[in-house]
């Protein structure tokens, strides 16, 4: 077993679920730790910090977990309401019905997880310090978290 994998899937699970969202000081430079802030950024992140702000890295980081987060909510609707509907599904033609509705909620999050992965990308490009980067999403890993049963297109 890859412990190293584990771990990270279990903390970027945490992190997706905002698990670490109240923690004190969340959002804030930590002043006595300038090792982690490069050099040439210190005064731009004091300055930010100063006026309220955070560095655009960090606006963007939250904006795309909480697209994920919507995205992941949408799909789980989606799949409780197709377990329902098919429990009282009396036709063939109701199945189809709701299997093609369902098809197109996989659709959505799968065209929301590609965007996803491009920000990330851009992200990644973006960020200080390589251990901030954010690894991009995977489809599997995404049904399997939320312990939804993937269906063939």
């Amino acid at each position: 077993m890859d412990w190293d994998k584990l771990i990270e899937r279990k903390i970027c699970a945490a992190q997706d679920a905002g698990e670490f969202d109240n923690l004190p000081h969340k959002g804030q430079l930590n002043q006595e730790d300038e090792n982690s802030i490069p050099e040439d950024m210190r005064l731009a992140f004091h300055l930010l910090k100063e006026q309220g702000f955070a560095p655009d890295w960090i606006e963007q980081d939250k904006g795309m977990r909480a697209k994920l987060q919507g995205a992941r909510q949408a799909l789980l609707r989606s799949w409780v309401w197709r377990q329902n509907k098919l429990a009282q599904a009396a036709t063939n033609n109701e199945r189809t019905s709701i299997e093609q509705e369902w098809k197109l909620a996989q659709k959505r999050f799968r065209g929301v997880i590609d965007e996803l992965n491009a920000e990330i990308f851009n992200y990644n490009l973006r960020v200080p310090s390589i251990q901030l980067q954010r690894r991009p999403l995977r489809i599997n890993e995404e049904y399997h978290m939320l312990g939804i049963v993937a269906q063939d297109e």
